[in-house]
């Protein structure tokens, strides 16, 4: 087992580029939606970062994230 083991979808952090990249989003209208609190992320220090898994659950239509909610 290596460290590999702990690096799944459900747990795999994103930078700006890649969540950008991954939204097929300019990195500037990232920060746009951080800035509004539109979209979940962290910060480590001064970076910002952003789960795989949360970004793609963002993306879902708001009726089908109350049916898998129920």
């Amino acid at each position: 087992m290596g460290n590999d083991d702990y690096t799944t979808k459900e747990s795999r952090f994103l930078t700006v580029s890649e969540a950008a990249q991954l939204l097929r989003l300019a990195p500037k209208t990232l920060y746009s939606l951080v800035s509004q609190r539109r979209i979940l992320y962290r910060k480590a220090g001064r970076r910002l970062l952003f789960l795989e898994s949360e970004l793609i659950e963002w993306t879902r239509p708001a009726e089908r994230k109350r049916r898998m909610r129920a």
